[in-house]
């Protein structure tokens, strides 16, 4: 009969006393440090990159994408040097790589990283966070497998995985810790320099279980031809005690079913900060319920149960299709508590079924990469292959598909509501059922009337659409209009958030109406409806990130084209362009970027408004357009305009279905006692109140929070 590991595996009382030495203290505060940094480090230099690439989801899309490719890197690294070097030797590589990575701190990108607007921005964000926090990111990648590694020399047993959930409690408790305790309190230079440090403090932690084996170089001999016995003795258990070894169907589950959990968390994400705004807590909450999936299903096997999670998870789905049916002032917390919660039930669903096949300890290192692999893919799907392929959003729809017909086949699979075991026979049966579950949705959606769609592009910014119906052609950015120009005669009118009635439209013909010229800066192109009032002696600066917008609207409008004015137009975000800008001096400049419920928050802070004020001719005005669906932002910028020495109010103007106008609120701000004031087209404007300015938050470009300004209702 064979040897039991655990019988193999009694240690010497030399060996016990080294053990002893080597406290499971420092496998542990190892294992939770390392894991708090991986997880801290990534919205912290999100947040410092999110305002040169003009706030846009994909900014953490592509960070999630660098750190799921260096992890898969880091697990390598832990099993190459696992499976080819002795103890002594990995102690001494793993010291080296320490120092080398503790030598490229602190993580902050410079000035000097700032995008000019020609380069490839999910390639230029790619390099800079590969030259900022690569290596520090790749050492603490390889922590979670190596520790476990390195802890199987004296404990041979399926306990190290329980590492695993410890190291998944300390990611979650980086994630959760970030929204509530480190951004409102610290700033953005602060988070990094805090990081640096606590970086140190890892190298130190866990050079002490480095040195630890090169302190065992005598018995490592022992050591590794006693592990070498114990794997013999234990392959010879399991083909006694399991009916099928470990087979590339396995090993193929261990990269799939993470793919698949990663591309869901991934399109999840992407759609609620596309909805609601890029803000650290919408990164953060899927993420968190990712990790705790990981916690849940490897602490102890008991807490997977299939059957509830496919009943839930079947729950989650049908309520998203229903949320609808829902007051408005409840859709949005409805449809982000749904999409959550399915999240969590989809991603216990795989880990469960990964974890249920994990591999005796002396495979961990393969079964981890072979995990973190499966992670990686889900990113390329996501952040490369879908923007490269995809002209939209097609892959959330496609993803819900498929995972409500693996939810209901593993449901009904499934043997019993506290059985782990199924009957996949029983779900055969319902495969046609399934299939429907899976194809109905997705042809609801190609069937549904929907407007003509003259053009669409995706890009890194997102997902560009010109559409056009009886009225006009419009261009719509996600679920946002930006812009629309009516057919016939009256093309040349302006429409949206811009007509002649809006707040923008008033000050622009008051201007006009004393000045022979004006000199316009806008942030913001749109399709160039704001072109419309140009007269022959006025100069318009067209300032746009995306260059798929600025394609479209000199290829599907001809708001740039039949314009009386000077138009040129500047490619890259309104901040960095401006600042380029030294020399210029404008009449009027227009801030027309937080329509979108993903906004640039580095445009709204105090350093911000300084730098418009700078770029304001004398009697110079700035308006800023702050219609948006889920943000209040007049409140803040009536407390930027007075923290600035300014004088602002609020215009709101209504929808006219006729002249295809929508409702506008635009925050007119000028230097005090400016004349346009007395201007009848602005009698309507409404100064700020001691109570709004008194409630209102304060943005920095070091620190500013999205949720001061979120509208819960």
């Amino acid at each position: 009969m064979a040897t039991k590991p655990e019988q193999s595996e009694q240690a010497s009382p030399d060996q016990a006393h080294e053990i002893r030495r080597c406290s499971i203290f420092w496998f542990a505060a190892t294992t939770l440090l390392g894991a708090f940094l991986v997880f801290q480090v990534q919205p912290v230099i999100s947040k410092c990159v999110l305002p040169w690439f003009g706030g846009t989801p994909a900014v953490w899309t592509t960070c999630m994408l660098f750190f799921q490719l260096l992890l898969f890197g880091g697990y390598l690294y832990a099993h190459l040097i696992r499976t080819s070097l002795r103890p002594a030797m990995q102690g001494v590589v793993h010291l080296i790589l320490l120092s080398s990575a503790a030598l490229v701190l602190p993580i902050e990108p410079s000035d000097a990283w700032k995008p000019t607007g020609s380069e490839n921005p999910t390639m230029h964000l790619l390099w800079m966070l590969a030259a900022h926090v690569g290596l520090p990111y790749f050492v603490l990648s390889s922590t979670g497998p190596l520790v476990q590694a390195w802890l199987s020399y004296h404990d041979n047993s399926d306990r190290v995985y329980r590492l695993y959930a410890l190291s998944n409690a300390g990611s979650l408790g980086a994630l959760l810790s970030y929204p509530f305790l480190v951004e409102p309190v610290l700033s953005v230079s602060h988070q990094s320099v805090l990081w640096s440090l606590m970086f140190c403090g890892f190298v130190l932690v866990q050079s002490v279980l480095a040195i630890g084996l090169l302190r065992k170089r005598g018995a490592t001999c022992e050591i590794v031809a006693e592990e070498t016995v114990a794997t013999k003795a234990q392959d010879a258990l399991e083909r006694e005690e399991t009916p099928t070894a470990i087979t590339w169907r396995h090993r193929s589950l261990w990269i799939a079913l993470p793919a698949l959990a990663s591309t869901l968390l991934l399109v999840v994400t992407n759609h609620v900060c596309q909805d609601v705004a890029v803000i650290p807590f919408l990164w953060v909450l899927p993420l968190s319920l990712y990790l705790l999936s990981f916690i849940i299903c490897f602490d102890s096997p008991q807490w997977y149960k299939p059957k509830w999670v496919s009943a839930a998870t079947l729950v989650a789905i049908l309520a998203i299709q229903a949320r609808h049916l829902l007051p408005g002032s409840m859709q949005l917390v409805a449809e982000v508590s749904c999409y959550m919660l399915m999240l969590l039930g989809i991603c216990l669903l795989c880990h469960g079924e990964v974890a249920r096949l994990k591999p005796r300890s002396s495979l961990l290192t393969q079964y981890y990469m072979l995990l973190s692999a499966g992670g990686a893919v889900g990113g390329i799907i996501v952040a490369i292959v879908c923007p490269l392929v995809l002209s939209t959003h097609v892959e959330l729809p496609f993803s819900l598909a498929l995972v409500t017909a693996m939810t209901f086949m593993m449901f009904f699979a499934c043997r019993g509501w506290t059985h782990t075991s199924y009957d996949w026979s029983a779900a055969y049966r319902l495969r046609f059922a399934a299939i429907v579950l899976m194809v109905a949705p997705l042809l609801t959606i190609m069937l549904a009337p929907q407007d003509e769609t003259i053009a669409s592009e995706r890009n890194f910014f997102g997902v560009l659409q010109v559409l056009r119906d009886e009225q006009g052609t419009r261009l719509v950015h996600g679920s946002t209009i930006h812009g629309m120009q009516l057919h016939g005669e009256a093309r040349h009118e302006p429409t949206t958030y811009y007509g002649r009635q809006s707040g923008i439209g008033s000050v622009i013909g008051a201007l006009q109406e004393s000045r022979p010229s004006l000199r316009v800066g806008i942030v913001g192109l749109g399709c160039g409806v704001l072109a419309t009032y140009g007269r022959s002696d006025d100069e318009f600066d067209m300032i746009e990130i995306n260059p798929g917008v600025v394609q479209i609207a000199n290829e599907h409008f001809t708001f740039l084209s039949e314009s009386e004015a000077s138009i040129q137009t500047h490619l890259g975000d309104g901040r960095l362009v401006l600042e380029r800008m030294s020399e210029k001096k404008f009449d009027l400049l227009v801030l027309d970027a937080f329509s979108s419920d993903a906004i640039p928050a580095h445009l709204l802070t105090r350093e911000a408004l300084s730098l418009y004020r700078s770029r304001l001719g004398s009697g110079g005005v700035l308006a800023i357009h702050v219609s948006n669906n889920h943000l209040d932002l007049v409140p803040l910028v009536h407390r930027l305009s007075q923290d600035a020495d300014l004088e602002s109010r609020v215009i709101r103007s209504e929808a006219d279905r006729e002249t295809g106008t929508q409702h506008a609120t635009w925050v007119v701000i000028t230097r005090g006692g400016h004349e346009i004031w007395a201007h009848e087209k602005l009698a309507g404007a409404i100064s700020a109140s001691k109570a709004e300015l008194s409630d209102a938050p304060l943005w920095t470009d070091q620190k500013h929070n999205l949720v001061s300004v979120l509208k819960l209702w």
